[in-house]
Order: C-alpha cells, then sequence, then structure tokens
C-alpha cells in the first residue's frame, strides 16, 4: 500500500468519538436499570470500534482488510446489546424471539460482508477512510441500525423520567444514527467532512446532558 501521511483531523475525530462513546457508555450502564445497562454496553463497543478505525487512519496498516474485520468484530456486539435494550420490556419469551433473530442477523451481515461480498476498504487522496461496503453489505447494516439501535433509543428515551432529558436524547442519538448511516454509504469527501461535524454536535450535547445528569 502506497505510505500516506495520515489526516490528523479524521483522527481525531475518531479518537473523541471513542471517548465520547466510552463516557455515555459508563454513565448509561452505570445507571442501573437492565435497559440502560445494555444500552451503555453497546455504547462501549461502539466505542471500542472508533478506536480500530482511530488506529487504521493513524497508521494506515498494509493489512487494512484484516484491520477492518477487526473494527466490525468490535461494532457488531454492540448492536446486539442495542437489540437487549430495545427489548427491554417485551414478555421473555418474544424478546428470546428478538434476541435469536436479531444475532441471527448480525451473524448473517458479518458473514456476508467478510466472505460473500467482501469489503474493499482504502483511503481518499484527502486521508479519509472508506469502507467501500458492497451495496448488499450496506443494506444489511442499515436494517441493522434501524433494527437495533433506533429502537433501542426509543426504549432508553421512555424510560428517562425527565421528559425533556429523553426527548433531547432522543433527537441527538437520531442525529448520530443517521450520520452514522452517512459515514458507511458516502465517498463523498465534503459531504463527510460536513458529516463529521454534525456528528460531533450531536454528541457534544449529549456530553453536556450526561456530564449533568444521569439517566434515568
Amino acid at each position: 500500500m502506497e505510505a500516506l501521511s495520515p489526516n490528523y483531523q479524521v483522527v481525531g475525530f475518531f479518537a473523541v468519538g471513542a471517548a465520547v462513546m466510552a463516557f455515555l457508555g459508563w454513565r448509561f450502564a452505570a445507571a442501573g436499570a437492565p435497559v440502560f445497562r445494555y444500552f451503555g454496553l453497546g455504547l462501549v463497543c461502539l466505542g471500542a470500534a472508533f478506536v480500530v478505525w482511530a488506529f487504521i487512519v493513524w497508521e494506515h496498516p498494509a493489512d487494512l482488510g484484516a484491520w477492518t474485520t477487526l473494527g466490525v468484530v468490535a461494532f457488531l456486539p454492540g448492536l446486539f446489546f442495542f437489540v437487549r435494550a430495545a427489548t427491554d420490556s417485551w414478555l421473555p419469551r418474544n424478546q428470546r424471539i428478538a434476541i435469536g433473530i436479531g444475532g441471527a442477523y448480525l451473524l448473517l451481515l458479518f458473514v456476508v460482508r467478510t466472505f460473500i461480498l467482501p469489503s474493499d476498504p482504502g483511503f481518499s487522496e484527502n486521508g479519509l477512510f472508506y469502507f467501500n461496503a458492497q451495496p448488499l453489505t450496506l443494506l444489511l447494516y442499515i436494517g441493522a441500525f434501524a433494527g437495533a439501535l433506533t429502537p433501542a433509543v426509543y426504549a432508553i428515551s421512555q424510560a428517562i423520567t425527565l421528559r425533556w432529558l429523553a426527548r433531547t436524547t432522543l433527537i441527538c442519538f437520531n442525529l448520530v444514527i443517521m450520520c452514522g448511516v452517512i459515514l458507511l454509504t458516502s465517498y463523498d469527501d465534503e459531504l463527510q467532512a460536513y458529516n463529521g461535524y454534525l456528528m460531533g454536535v450531536g454528541l457534544l450535547v449529549l456530553v453536556v446532558l450526561y456530564l449533568r445528569h444521569r439517566p434515568g
């Protein structure tokens, strides 16, 4: 692979994102209620994936595919925890069925993106990291966001007693989800720059909120 200088702005984006996810994950996981605990564990997994992506942009490793897969290995369990959080108020039998379907779906996603339709990750001329997933894989990723992360955010917002905090949390996390989908699916450097700033705003507001307040 051609040696490229790291884009420090992108490294910073992923590093700060990892720190924010770790902080929010800790705040939610420590709140006690299972819906918050599992949501927090999901955020910690996303933070671990951000750490891997920060390393990739910093080092430009020769085995880029293997490192990208490592990030996915950290990312997918987070979605599984989000399924558990989203179904926290369900009847036990229905919850087990949903968790089983969610686990099978995430396993399918991993098999498709790794073995059947392998991604071809790389960097743009400006040093932005792109996953370059196949269209079917992108569709599966979007389905995972829609079926796991979005319902989990709704579930925790329903469990937060301060209604203004619940609404603001719902808005900010939905903004982060939208930006996450763009991060995975767009290959336009300018759009990704704006997308990074927008995600940063959503994460910053969440940090300010949960520096002052505990979930619940």
